[in-house]
């Protein structure tokens, strides 16, 4: 089912520990010589540190290259306008299609492109994590950090999630059969476990019953988590000069081989999830977090307000294009150029809200609730379609449906509940997890213009 092929992203955050002041104070101490270096060293770490401090709930926040210690509201609020898009796709699209009169059909069609959420996720990754990997890249403790806090954000409630399906399924799977609306098999073995490995998208996985709302959405992590082993090598290894060619190639490639394999008669959801398919959303907000970083690019974009509003209005209308003709993920016209749009679009937004302070774009990001949706949107887009589904089975004995009061009464419940359970979440379990993350601080590199060998 369509509804079941797209959402997606996550959540990071993080603390300044004191102790990287004090080693780096002994070393200036050590050898004055290199007290200079060393302090402009830290200030380019400090920044980096600070602007993870901002994440809340998806991706840390790279405002101009300075310390920061307060949130960026405007990227919560694009969090939560990504989630929010993804959960009204999914509550209004796993009913199946109305056609019968009243507001739902309304509501589908006008929803029915929600799924492209995922690519404003992917966009706001790119830029967001691919920007601290920029900042830190000469950092001596560039891989361990980087993997150490992706670890305590990402895995925990990702696993966490995993096993208590297979716990249910092995302990009263029977039971749930019976109950569930479905009567299917509920899925385990192989099919469950290659999650654990993030490799779901390499594979079209047949998900029946409960499983189609535990899994089926899951695919995104695992294209992000693709990214996170390729990106820090390829910010490591290319220079300053080479980095954003390549990111650009990327952008170009990633739709001539959605192409390719389609005429080669590719099956069209492996097509939609493969990471080096998807890559160019990636890519071009790693692009865009590149040229963040050049002070005369941001004061160019700063004055280019009409001609960024033009090309917004241009681009916008690309997508009421894809809306009216290819809403789907897997129509043809997305897939092959679609894809890659609705990064474009995603991406000047992203610009607009951090550029353009108190535009339209902007306020609209600062929208409190948005912000606090966003904060939030990691462990939202995991549980909301298992919770919906939970809901309307207790209290309607009946699958997931809007198209009377009492159905549309218990999705807007599982909404409310999915967003309690996700602050709950993320108040007692991942945000501790996350600080524990952070404790391990990206530390200075030994090369700072001079020769480390010397006392």
């Amino acid at each position: 089912m369509m509804w079941a092929r797209a959402a997606g992203f996550r959540p990071y955050s993080g603390h300044i520990g004191a102790t990287r002041y004090l080693r780096e104070g002994f070393t200036c101490l050590a050898n004055p010589g290199r007290k200079r270096d060393t302090v402009l060293e830290s200030q380019r770490i400090t920044s980096l540190e600070s602007r993870e401090t901002n994440q809340g709930a998806a991706t840390p926040s790279p405002l101009p290259v300075r310390a920061r210690q307060e949130r960026v509201p405007e990227l919560d609020g694009l969090r939560g306008a990504a989630i929010f898009m993804v959960v009204v796709f999914h509550y209004l699209e796993q009913q199946g299609a109305v056609t019968t009169g009243g507001l739902t059909p309304i509501l589908q069609r006008l929803a029915l492109m929600g799924w492209s959420g995922v690519d404003l996720f992917f966009v706001l990754s790119g830029f967001l994590v691919g920007g601290i990997l920029i900042d830190a890249r000469d950092s001596a403790s560039y891989f361990k950090t980087f993997y150490i806090r992706r670890f305590f954000r990402i895995i925990p409630i990702y696993y966490l999630w995993i096993l208590v399906y297979v716990v249910l399924v092995g302990v009263a799977g029977p039971a749930l059969r019976a109950r569930s609306n479905s009567g299917l098999v509920l899925v385990s073995g192989r099919p469950i476990y290659v999650h654990f490995l993030f490799l779901q998208n390499l594979m079209v996985i047949s998900f029946t019953g409960l499983a189609g709302a535990w899994f089926s959405h899951l695919w995104s992590l695992a294209v992000e988590e693709q990214f996170y082993l390729v990106s820090p090598l390829v910010v490591r290894l290319l220079s300053a000069r080479l980095l954003p060619v390549f990111l650009a190639c990327v952008i170009a490639v990633a739709p001539v081989l959605r192409v390719v394999l389609l005429a080669e008669h590719a099956n069209t959801w492996l097509v939609s999830v493969l990471m080096p398919c998807r890559a160019d959303s990636l890519a071009a907000g790693m692009l865009a977090a590149v040229f963040w970083r050049r002070e005369g690019f941001r004061e160019w974009l700063s004055q280019q307000s009409g001609i960024l509003y033009a090309i917004l209005a241009l681009l916008f209308a690309g997508v009421v294009v894809l809306w009216k003709w290819f809403p789907e993920s897997e129509a043809r016209g997305t897939e092959s150029v679609g894809f890659t749009w609705l990064a474009a679009f995603y991406v000047l937004i992203l610009m607009l809200a951090l550029i353009r302070r108190e535009g339209p774009v902007a306020r609209l990001a600062r929208i409190a609730w948005l912000r606090e949706l966003g904060k939030v949107s990691y462990c939202v887009y995991i549980i909301h379609l298992v919770v919906d589904v939970a809901c309307h089975s207790l209290l309607r004995r009946a699958s997931p449906a809007t198209t009377d009061w009492r159905g549309a009464a218990v999705t807007l419940l599982s909404a409310f509940a999915t967003f309690a359970i996700a602050w709950i979440s993320w108040k007692l379990f991942e945000g501790p997890l996350v600080r524990l993350g952070h404790s391990f601080q990206y530390r200075p590199t030994a090369r700072i213009g001079v020769d480390p060998r010397q006392p």
